[in-house]
């Protein structure tokens, strides 16, 4: 028997192994309206785009994840050895964070990121992610899922396991 076959296939689901099977990325796309941008690369969106609408909104984002200060517009004391450097020596994850924040409109990659990145994204009112496999944090105190079915708020990783699950 392939999964063709199998009794608790839905009609919408794509078989394991058909050889024209999409991504997740284009089951994304397909969800999604076309006219939102996709960043997967994250690091470069953010020294290309981001860094430059830096305001008193990172300052917190910028400490909670990577436990380091913004100076000024462009710079960041850090608090493992004392120095400043640039923005750009932000961790990935900061600065997806940071992406979302400042460009909900847009789908973020969050793959990249680590759980304290993760904890601050989820808490987020707005933005946009997507992952081709589960990103769940263990401390999470919301998140909010979004599928065809509408939006639903939970704080219990079980529910968020279950839910990716299904979506996937």
């Amino acid at each position: 028997m392939d999964c063709c076959d199998w009794l608790g296939r839905k009609e919408d689901d794509i078989c394991g192994l058909d050889e024209n099977r999409i991504s997740a990325r284009e089951k994304m796309v397909d969800i999604y309206p076309k006219s939102i941008e996709l960043v997967e690369m994250n690091d470069y969106f953010f020294n290309k785009t981001t860094s430059g609408h830096i305001d008193e909104r990172a300052e917190k984002v910028i400490y909670q994840i990577d436990q380091t200060m913004l100076q000024e517009k462009y710079k960041i004391f850090s608090a493992f050895n004392g120095v400043t450097l640039d923005i750009d020596k932000l961790s990935s994850g900061c600065k997806t964070a940071l992406n979302i924040l400042y460009f909900p409109d847009k789908i973020f990659g969050i793959q990249e990121c680590g759980d304290n990145a993760l904890n601050v994204i989820y808490s987020y009112e707005q933005g946009n992610v997507y992952c081709e496999y589960p990103m769940i944090s263990f401390q999470m105190s919301r998140v909010a899922l979004v599928d065809q079915y509408g939006k639903h708020i939970t704080d219990d990783y079980e529910v968020v396991k279950e839910w990716w699950s299904n979506v996937q």
